[in-house]
């Protein structure tokens, strides 16, 4: 897999993850799919063709529809178990009584929600087949929060770093699979449909925020759970099955 790029070379939040709204008042790609705003007219999105979130390509071959469809299928379902995994953490916190980590396990959720939100209507644009075992995912997903909550901070720091190291790894081989399309080497080649490199920047922007949930994590202690090694080890080896079996199911 292609290795995972370090958040210190893109701009982050403090140490605090300072307020979630940052990461809906920063300029957004993504938002391209929101309400328009007042300030949306000064956003790169503004300038879209309307063909880039309302259609999708009708001449892609069935190995290129099948990489689209693939790649949203697994995002999505990737990002409804990150908003288990979160929930169950927020839950594991409450009943601890741990006010603190609580806000923080909140703050990276609620932008789990923004990411589900925008791969939700990727998903209905171009009509991928979303996954069927979401029952299971998000039983597994939410237990996963849950039991390591319950462990410590440390603890699920420590999964939300061994999380995010995959799903960062997983989003740079989706946008070097996506170069073809973006990039095709026939010249006489029509450009692409304007939905792909929109989607291609949604990767990108997702990964980003994906990596500084990462650094966060480790800002907060993550290795020093308890069998750090064993613990990220094992939560990675269940975030690439997952994967590779949301890529076909």
């Amino acid at each position: 897999m292609t290795p995972v790029i370090s958040r210190s070379l893109i701009p982050s939040c403090s140490s605090t993850l300072a307020s979630s709204s940052r990461l809906f008042t920063r300029s957004l790609v993504s938002h391209a799919y929101m309400p328009p705003s007042p300030s949306s007219s000064s956003s790169p999105a503004s300038s879209l063709p309307i063909e880039a979130t309302t259609t999708t390509p009708t001449d892609l071959t069935d190995e290129q529809r099948q990489l689209i469809d693939s790649i949203i299928r697994v995002d999505q379902a990737g990002e409804l178990g990150a908003n288990w995994i979160y929930r169950g953490q927020k839950w594991a916190m409450d009943v601890k009584g741990d006010k603190e980590t609580g806000k923080q396990v909140e703050e990276m959720w609620e932008n789990e929600r923004h990411h589900l939100t925008i791969l939700s209507h990727l998903q209905t644009q171009h009509r991928a087949r979303p996954t069927m075992l979401y029952p299971l995912w998000q039983a597994m997903a939410f237990g996963l929060g849950a039991s390591t909550g319950l462990l410590s901070k440390e603890a699920a720091m420590a999964c939300t770093e061994a999380v995010e190291t995959v799903i960062g790894e997983h989003y740079d081989d989706q946008l070097k699979a996506l170069q073809p399309l973006l990039n095709p080497t026939d010249p006489s080649s029509p450009a692409p449909h304007p939905s792909l490199p929109l989607m291609a920047d949604i990767l990108k922007e997702f990964r980003d925020d994906e990596l500084e949930h990462l650094d966060f994590a480790v800002e907060e202690g993550a290795q020093k759970a308890p069998g750090h090694s064993l613990l990220s080890a094992i939560i990675g080896v269940g975030c690439k099955v997952a994967i590779k079996v949301c890529e076909k199911v």
